[in-house]
């Protein structure tokens, strides 16, 4: 399975456009904070969407979930992702709160985005998040506004393997 995750999008539906055709995803997972412009978008495949701040009255989007929603736990590919723009979590001070979180949900990855940077790390279970009983993965796209980035998930076999990408 390959999913392309997106974030921060901010009026950019044309990068929108291009990631999609470049990745030919099976599932999009986006992060918030540009919500209109997957309205100007044919998708390929099912989308899963979270709200950001900046996306005060989200449009009607053909989302499995509602894409109206601050955090959602999506479970593809024999992954459990908890997925969240982030704002409400603070993350642009840090990722603990957001950590526990998805510990406490047993997540195997948390996919946020918020802060434009990108990030892609595991953590194992060692004691400093106590909750955390598997790796988790970390990942943040990138913002396709500022910084032209984008976020790759494949899943082959169970492996999953994050990458970030960038657009012309």
């Amino acid at each position: 399975m390959d999913i392309l995750i997106l974030s921060d999008t901010h009026g950019r539906s044309d990068l929108v456009r291009e990631a999609l055709s470049r990745c030919h995803p099976d599932l999009v997972l986006y992060c918030g904070d540009g919500l209109r412009d997957l309205t100007h978008q044919t998708l390929p495949c099912p989308l899963y969407a979270v709200k950001g701040n900046c996306d005060i009255l989200p449009p009607p989007l053909p989302c499995v979930g509602g894409g109206a929603t601050d955090e959602l736990l999506v479970c593809e590919g024999g992954m459990k992702m908890f997925l969240m723009h982030g704002h409400t979590y603070s993350v642009k001070y840090g990722l603990n709160v957001a950590i526990q979180r998805a510990a406490e949900l047993d997540a195997d990855a948390l996919i946020f985005g918020h802060t434009h940077k990108r990030v892609n790390f595991t953590l194992l279970p060692d004691g400093e998040y106590p909750n955390l009983k598997k790796p988790l993965h970390v990942f943040n796209p990138g913002s396709v506004y500022d910084g032209y980035s984008f976020g790759t998930l494949t899943l082959r076999d169970g492996v999953p393997l994050f990458h970030h990408g960038e657009l012309d």
